[in-house]
């Protein structure tokens, strides 16, 4: 009997070796996932936005080799928002279109989460187009942003009135009116409406753009300098348009 112990006693560091390389392995990285994606959420509740987006990528790469995809897009779509609001559009955009295609090649192509991806796709875009015509934008430069938010809207509507969910249907039908009257708003009238909250540090957007399609075309953009149609506030103002509440979408 004493032997036996002796010998269960001997293979008890062997076990834990066994299992701290193997599956326990997985349980430290998912520990080392949660731990990131805690801070990210702390982060992001006190507004740290560049802090909460560094932690959810960190999250996503210490995930171990068992988690979801799901479970990945979840943290996408966090880091892709933290971007956004941190005044890194163009890059949170980018994140988004990735996670939106990784998930048309599966199954969860139409669910909740997919959605959501989507829908923020749609709304970035939106925003987008908003802050390029008030930069000076060309047509050419900020109408290529509201016509991806007019197919994503377009499209979330189709699918939620297919599957029953008519409030969120009639949402995104109203998202998809704000975006055709964007493009067919005159200026002035653009002008006069409160900037976007959905962006609030991106500055010189359309100029990151222009350089964004330059390095895609190999030096094929647009020309850069265009005056900032802000600047045109007050003389737009002194024309008698008064400011209205609401963001327009």
């Amino acid at each position: 009997m004493k032997t036996a112990l002796k010998i269960v006693w001997l293979l008890i560091p062997i076990g834990l070796l066994a299992y701290h390389f193997g599956p326990g392995q997985g349980l430290l990285a998912r520990d080392r996932a949660k731990s990131e994606m805690d801070r990210g959420l702390t982060a992001r509740n006190d507004l740290d936005w560049n802090v909460a987006a560094s932690s959810f990528e960190q999250a996503i790469s210490e995930l171990p080799e068992d988690s979801t995809r799901l479970e990945q897009w979840r943290l996408s779509l966090s880091q892709a928002r933290a971007l956004i609001q941190g005044g890194q559009m163009i890059e949170g955009q980018e994140l988004l279109q990735e996670t939106l295609l990784e998930s048309e090649t599966t199954e969860q192509n139409d669910s909740d989460l997919a959605r959501s991806i989507r829908s923020d796709l749609a709304a970035s875009s939106y925003f987008s187009a908003w802050i390029m015509r008030l930069e000076g934008a060309t047509p050419e430069e900020w109408k290529p942003e509201s016509e991806r938010a007019r197919q994503q809207f377009r499209l979330l509507a189709e699918r939620t009135e297919k599957s029953g969910a008519k409030e969120q249907s009639l949402l995104h039908k109203k998202n998809l009116e704000a975006t055709v009257r964007l493009e067919q708003m005159d200026l002035t009238e653009l002008l006069a409406r409160p900037l976007p909250k959905n962006c609030p540090d991106c500055q010189n957007l359309s100029q990151r753009k222009r350089k964004q399609s330059k390095s895609r075309s190999k030096g094929k953009g647009k020309g850069e300098g265009e005056k900032d149609s802000r600047e045109k506030v007050n003389e737009a103002q002194g024309a008698g348009i008064n400011k209205r509440e609401g963001s327009g979408s």
